[in-house]
């Protein structure tokens, strides 16, 4: 474990590279958990999601911090930036004594940062900030988003989960609502294969070997300030930051699930970006894609059969890699001798004194980056996506798990939700 004064000067190296610019956080005592919410023209949604909060119970030891990011990116000229204001003064009235609040405020962001990561960047840093102003390094920061929700137990479960010293970043268990009367049947529809298709998903890759099988949700990550430092902070991206966010923070060690408690992100649809839940869910319901395919299964199949046998390259010479790629099957054969994979191995071999080291340091290059490259050569040149139902089912079975009589999405998914909420891992 990181000694105190170490962490601070973690903590004080990142943030000399990453100077606020936003403001900072208010002072205050005896805070154990902070949350970031970022905030882009969300009046239909934070409120509610302050709301939520509010009713939770509160930490056994210590208060909450609420930091709410509102932001606009340079062409948002109808932003209404005083109604913004007003909308979260109001939402955050009437809060209880153990709960207090920031805001932070981001208009008019660059087109090259703007979005998601940007504004859960500069909440997080700012309670990085915080913290090491505190001299409390290991402080916990949380990130949510404006439209989740959670259980009344979220902040108790947090605690609970931070309490033991050796663990530095967690996931957060999630369900997204499958019925309900705020949404279309489409929507509960296509959110129900989403989210089937995210949990087939990172079970597969559990199946296969990868030592990594994580979700990647922004709503539903919780961190040390030092491991957060330590990752480099949430990047800039439009998207997809919470991928690679935790691509960093993840190898750190120490870090698991949080299974005893649950953030409902919402199924909303969504055009702010490409990818990810709202795109999916959009795409769906206006017929422009479909929320019920996922990947072949046959493409983790010989994923795993490159992972079974991967020790073996510790002792292949360059010139015998393309006779040893015959064990494995033609798709992922392909994909290796067409990436660049070997050569990053002779690079990774090269700092490697024995073959237990590199097993273990494998994964350094065929990281989660890679996995999706592979995902997505195989099945644009050897695999068609299959029905989400049927590839999750397949796997279910091959893992033992009890999926023989299940008719539905909805009933496959709970099964894959139930075995989630009783297996959570943990890397040390």
């Amino acid at each position: 474990m990181i000694s105190h004064d170490k962490a601070c000067k973690i903590l004080g190296k990142y943030l000399s590279r990453h100077p606020l610019k936003y403001g900072s956080l208010k002072q205050g005592t005896d805070i154990a958990i902070i949350v970031v919410i970022p905030a882009y023209k969300e009046e239909a949604f934070l409120p509610r999601t302050i709301r939520n909060l509010m009713g939770c119970e509160p930490p056994v030891a210590g208060k909450v911090r609420i930091v709410v990011v509102l932001n606009s990116g340079y062409k948002d000229l109808d932003v209404d930036v005083e109604g913004q204001r007003t909308m979260v003064k109001n939402a955050i009235t009437n809060a209880p004594d153990w709960m207090e609040f920031d805001v932070l405020e981001a208009w008019g962001l660059p087109k090259k940062i703007f979005g998601a990561g940007a504004a859960r960047k500069i909440g997080m840093d700012a309670a990085a900030e915080f913290y090491l102003r505190e001299n409390r390094p290991f402080g916990t920061i949380v990130t949510l988003d404006a439209d989740s929700i959670v259980e009344a137990n979220y902040f108790r479960a947090l605690e609970e989960w931070f309490s033991v010293e050796e663990r530095s970043a967690a996931n957060i268990y999630f369900e997204h609502p499958l019925h309900g009367d705020e949404f279309s049947d489409e929507v509960y529809e296509a959110i129900c294969c989403y989210e089937l298709h995210l949990r087939y998903m990172r079970q597969a890759h559990r199946w296969t070997g990868f030592i990594y099988p994580f979700h990647s949700l922004g709503s539903a990550i919780a961190t040390r300030a030092v491991a957060y430092a330590r990752a480099g902070g949430v990047p800039c991206k439009q998207a997809g930051e919470d991928f690679y966010f935790l691509q960093k923070l993840i190898p750190l060690g120490n870090f698991g699930e949080i299974n005893s408690t649950v953030v409902r992100p919402s199924p909303r649809v969504s055009d702010r970006v490409i990818f990810g839940t709202g795109a999916s869910v959009t795409a769906h319901v206006e017929g422009r894609g479909n929320a019920g395919l996922s990947h072949n299964l046959r493409a983790y199949e010989h994923l795993k059969g490159l992972f079974d046998i991967k020790d073996e390259l510790y002792g292949l010479s360059s010139d015998q890699y393309e006779s040893w790629t015959y064990k494995l099957e033609g798709p992922v054969r392909s994909y290796l001798l067409n990436s660049g994979f070997f050569d990053d191995i002779d690079v990774l071999k090269a700092g490697c004194s024995s073959e237990a080291v590199f097993a273990k340091r494998f994964f350094e290059v065929f990281n989660a980056f890679r996995v999706v490259k592979y995902l997505n050569y195989v099945h644009k040149y050897f695999f068609e996506k299959s029905p989400v139902f049927d590839a999750a089912a397949e796997l279910a079975l091959r893992m033992g798990l009890p999926a023989e009589d299940l008719l539905t999405e909805e009933e496959l998914l709970d099964c894959y939700r139930q075995y989630e909420k009783a297996n959570p891992l943990f890397i040390p």
